[in-house]
């Protein structure tokens, strides 16, 4: 068994090879056998909201859905570019919210789970923003 992360695909609906790519590592063996699967921000380039029934979110949320529903819990943490992706979605995509900088339980050790962004801290234009 294995615990899976992912961060920053940037999925976008200009990309959509990425996407089928990202449909299928999700129904594979490999992330069925997982004993976790979490996402560390920026799943997506932009997110417009969880009211959004385009049919990018609506792949995404079936994708996670069906991992999550064979039994791997999914983990989604929000990025600088999907920070606005709320309850609603994630509910609809099987998938647990988790706050920047939480420590998480991973196969028996304490582990810091972080997107990353608050650590730029020589871009300092960046952080002020």
């Amino acid at each position: 068994m294995s615990t899976l992360f992912i961060a920053d695909l940037h999925l976008d609906e200009a990309r959509p090879d990425i996407t089928a790519l990202f449909e299928r590592f999700l129904a594979s063996d490999e992330a069925h056998a997982a004993t976790g699967f979490y996402i560390l921000g920026d799943l997506v380039e932009a997110w417009i909201g969880d009211d959004d029934d385009a049919e990018l979110p609506t792949r995404i949320a079936a994708a996670t859905r069906a991992l999550s529903d064979s039994g791997v819990p999914v983990y989604f943490m929000a990025g600088n570019r999907d920070f606005l992706l709320g309850e609603r979605f994630a509910e609809r995509a099987g998938m647990t919210l988790l706050d920047d900088g939480t420590v998480h339980d991973i196969e028996g050790t304490p582990t810091l789970l972080m997107h990353g962004d608050v650590l730029c801290t020589d871009d300092v234009e960046y952080q002020a923003v």
